[in-house]
């Protein structure tokens, strides 16, 4: 189950699909959302100054009034969206483990980078929830993703940008024959649980591993199927598009509201080198996103 769900605040308009999403989430299994707001740490600001030169102190003043100034504003923003979120919802504010059924949420807030706050954070939650698309790149660059995704071992679901109601009540499985879709797999089980349709797609530009491909989803219905749930597969021609656009324009015929997949790709120190429909996503769709590594 999804009890204790990570809800990054950025104090800016991306918040509310987040916020929205998380509580969506949590409503399935009664769960606690933890929202983190990060402020840029003013500290980090005179390191990189250092490195790069700035011999002018009247810039490095200015630069740290900026910073302190946009903290402000997107620390009040946070605050307010949080607020926003629990009154709307009669959630509960505690930070304490509540035993009675119903959603629970509390707010962090703290400084420093926020890729290793979201990764010391997320290791210690069943579900990281983060902003998808080109907005969040404003916060959290596709690089700092992909250390989210890799080194906090805990499933990332991606927000839409566009906020509205999720169900996840129909969904879609972007299935490769490799560890990173199994385990994506069973990450999304407490969902997949609840779901009344599955779809598992597979696709392969490549004709001659066009049989391998329906077997590997064939062998995921029957898998599920073992747990009592409803999935059929499908193999997806591309038919002039590349593969990650024909699963997902799949997906959205299929009516499904979550497409769970794994994170593709590697890392050469702290730069990570997606695959391509991993960069496909992180570009952002119209719906939900789980990810996993």
């Amino acid at each position: 189950m999804f009890k204790t769900i990570l809800t990054q605040l950025t104090g800016t308009d991306i918040d509310g699909s987040v916020l929205s999403m998380s509580a969506d989430i949590a409503a399935i299994h009664s769960g606690h959302i933890d929202c983190l707001y990060v402020a840029v740490d003013p500290a980090d600001v005179v390191r990189q100054a250092s490195q790069i030169d700035l011999t002018s102190s009247t810039m490095l003043v200015e630069a740290l009034e900026i910073i302190e100034r946009q903290n402000k504003e997107h620390r009040s923003h946070a605050r307010n969206s949080f607020s926003s979120l629990c009154r709307s919802n009669m959630i509960m504010h505690t930070d304490v483990p509540n035993v009675a059924n119903g959603v629970s949420a509390s707010l962090k807030e703290t400084s420093g980078n926020e890729a290793d706050c979201l990764i010391q954070e997320g290791r210690f939650h069943d579900l990281i929830v983060l902003a998808g698309g080109a907005e969040r790149d404003t916060r959290l660059s596709s690089q700092d993703l992909g250390e989210v995704i890799v080194a906090s071992g805990r499933p990332v679901m991606l927000a839409p940008e566009k906020n509205h109601p999720h169900s996840f009540k129909s969904i879609a499985i972007a299935w490769k024959d490799t560890a990173e879709s199994a385990r994506a797999v069973t990450a999304a089980m407490p969902l997949l649980e609840k779901a009344a349709q599955i779809d598992v797609l597979t696709a392969n530009e490549e004709g001659s591993k066009a049989v391998d491909c329906m077997n590997c989803s064939d062998s995921v219905v029957r898998q599920l199927s073992w747990h009592g749930l409803k999935a059929r597969g499908h193999f997806v021609l591309p038919a002039g598009r590349n593969a990650p656009d024909a699963v997902l324009e799949s997906a959205q015929k299929a009516g499904a509201d979550l497409l769970v997949m794994g994170g593709y790709g590697h890392s050469r120190l702290r730069e990570f080198i997606f695959g391509g429909f991993t960069r496909r996503i992180l570009k952002g769709v119209d719906l939900p996103v789980l990810l996993f590594h």
